[in-house]
């Protein structure tokens, strides 16, 4: 395991610059959360991995758990420890990247380039913190299907 020394600098640039693709919604496409409240602007961080088709028919969408990030089957650019489903995820793999365009988006509310708490207010230009709106992890697949690209 290669062990990383986590710079306070590397760190903040994940939360609103991160090293991932990363898709920008801005006040005409805002996240509605249950709270009855609207998150924009907002960002999306994720990666992808092999090639969309012609067709657009072999797009795969891998959802990770709360705790984890989009880094499926790529070093992680603080950690530097591998993808957490390099095993599976890759060429020749059981989720084929020669034959699937696997996509992998960060959660809201996370840390890892997509808006959460420690992403900066506009409002204030400080992190969000304890302001950040509520959010259900039900809302995740919404904003993955209806905003992400």
């Amino acid at each position: 395991m290669v062990e990383a020394t986590l710079e306070p600098a590397d760190r903040a640039r994940e939360t609103d610059n991160p090293h991932s693709l990363v898709a920008h919604f801005d006040s005409d496409r805002p996240l509605k959360l249950d709270a009855g409240v609207e998150l924009c602007p907002f960002q999306i961080a994720y990666q992808t991995y092999g090639k969309l088709n012609a067709q657009r028919t072999n797009a795969v969408l891998i959802c990770h758990a709360l705790t984890g990030d989009q880094h499926v089957a790529n070093v992680h650019p603080i950690t530097q420890k591998s993808g957490w489903w390099e095993t599976l995820v890759g060429p020749g793999l059981p989720v084929d990247t020669e034959r699937y365009f696997i996509i992998c988006a960060n959660v809201v509310g996370a840390c890892m380039g997509t808006t959460g708490p420690a992403s900066t207010n506009p409002k204030t230009g400080h992190p969000w913190g304890l302001d950040f709106p509520p959010w259900w992890a039900a809302r995740l697949a919404a904003c993955r299907c209806c905003n992400g690209r």
